[in-house]
């Protein structure tokens, strides 16, 4: 059964540029690492093959959060204009593109394929952004093999798309610690490679389109989940 939720208050925390190298300096560790391998020239053409596949995901992965990072500078109407976008037609898409990852890093995901064809008011590259991180996150804390599940449903005057894994539990006080005590470059027990610099760039995207994040406790997991504003307009036949 679920835990009681919280939201997007409750990740208000501005990351400081500290914070922000420290989240970049890992993947760029493991970039150099895994180049000092392949030169090594020790790996079988088989493996060299997948590092190098590896190396090439870690770089996009990292700037992609770059790019994010930059964009909440100025996430303004005119740069970023709300539009009706069907999110089953988003989500289609981001299975396309995280395709690759998931496949290497041997996760499954269960997309939304039928159910009611809803418009929300949003941007579709911020939206998007929203949920590949989302499902960054969850990537990393489900088992090999264990599924992931992406919802969308209407939530009253909202339509929220979540991102549901089934990893470690994440206590409040412990999503709070790694929130507010980013300064300090804290890590949480239960999932020490997650951080609060996604969850800003998240919460500042939403906030830009009229909507907000939140989180979701499960006994097996967590659902993070971002509720866009539902179109006025006629829901698709």
């Amino acid at each position: 059964m679920a835990q009681p939720q919280w939201s997007d208050r409750e990740f208000a925390a501005m990351p400081s540029i500290a914070v922000a190298a420290h989240e970049l300096k890992a993947p760029l560790a493991l970039i150099r690492q895994m180049s000092l391998l392949i030169e090594d020239g020790q790996l079988s053409p088989a493996e060299a093959q997948l590092m190098q596949r590896r190396l090439t995901l870690t770089a996009e992965r990292s700037l992609a959060l770059v790019q994010d990072l930059a964009r909440t500078v100025n996430v303004q109407p005119t740069l970023f204009p709300l539009e009706p976008v069907n999110p089953l037609a988003l989500l289609t898409q981001l299975a396309h593109q995280s395709r690759d990852m998931l496949r290497l890093y041997d996760r499954r995901v269960t997309w939304p394929r039928t159910g009611k064809k809803r418009l929300v008011v949003a941007n579709p590259l911020l939206l998007g952004r929203i949920m590949m991180n989302f499902l960054d996150n969850a990537m990393r804390y489900s088992e090999a093999g264990a599924a992931i599940r992406v919802t969308v449903r209407q939530a009253g005057t909202m339509v929220r798309l979540g991102v549901r894994d089934f990893g470690p539990m994440m206590s409040l006080a412990e999503y709070r610690r790694l929130v507010d005590e980013m300064t300090t470059r804290k890590s949480v027990r239960t999932r020490p490679d997650s951080s609060g610099l996604g969850v800003y760039i998240a919460a500042t995207f939403a906030r830009a389109m009229g909507g907000q994040i939140g989180l979701i406790r499960h006994r097996d997991g967590l659902t993070f989940y971002v509720d866009v504003p539902l179109s006025e307009q006629m829901s698709l036949l």
